[in-house]
């Protein structure tokens, strides 16, 4: 009896030693890394990222580059509802930070440093978090996930007004792409026909807002239209 519970316990151990062997030999699968950078072609800057979920940028000219993780950009487009009543900047900052989900700073501007931090009457409703940064860049220095926001309201400026910049996107679900454009720009994009969840990959040089969208659009095989139009009457 010995000798057979012996022989039952060292077979055991040997299975137990094969399974824990092979499961610490095989290979875990490599997480998929996108790359996106780009050059403003007056050579005033550029832009440069590395995300696990799809990236996308924008490099136009006068120091205006930007690259980011896809789903960055929607982030100015969230929901924003506060109320301040005879608070301070730091207050609205940290409920801002609190409905992006993203490190926001505020530093007033050197022409106003007598400003008082006293923010008397203050409300948003149901208003894009860009608004409230907006009113925070009118006051001084924002920066958003480290990143002067200032920068970002030119771009929108160059966008709407039909400039060309350089653009590229990758590995980005086309919904995504839409909602990220939507806060980029201001302007509310939507998907009426084709997948909402098809993988964008497109690369353009010297590209208008216009030309971006049909391209992104005929990648797709969707239709991307702004604001109401293509909408049920």
């Amino acid at each position: 009896m010995k000798k057979t519970s012996c022989a039952v316990l060292l077979t055991a151990v040997c299975i137990s030693l094969s399974l824990s062997t092979s499961s610490h030999s095989a290979p875990l699968s490599p997480t998929r890394l996108d790359s996106c950078s780009c050059q403003a072609d007056d050579g005033t800057c550029s832009a440069t990222v590395t995300c696990s979920g799809g990236c996308n940028r924008y490099c136009g000219n006068d120091d205006n580059c930007w690259a980011e993780c896809s789903g960055f950009f929607s982030t100015l487009a969230a929901e924003t509802n506060l109320e301040i009543s005879y608070g301070t900047y730091s207050q609205l900052v940290a409920q801002l930070a609190q409905i992006s989900g993203r490190d926001i700073a505020f530093s007033t501007s050197r022409n106003n440093t007598q400003r008082s931090d006293t923010i008397t009457n203050l409300g948003f409703k149901k208003a894009p978090l860009w608004s409230a940064l907006e009113f925070l860049s009118d006051r001084g220095t924002v920066r958003i996930g480290g990143k002067d926001f200032d920068s970002l309201r030119r771009l929108r400026k160059a966008l709407l007004a039909g400039e060309r910049v350089n653009f590229g996107i990758r590995n980005t679900p086309v919904n995504t792409f839409v909602t990220d454009l939507t806060g980029l720009t201001g302007l509310p994009f939507r998907i009426t026909s084709g997948r909402q969840m098809a993988l964008t990959n497109v690369e353009l040089s010297q590209a208008n807002l216009t030309e971006i969208v049909n391209k992104v659009s005929e990648q797709t095989g969707t239709r991307i239209v702004p604001g109401n139009e293509g909408a049920n009457p």
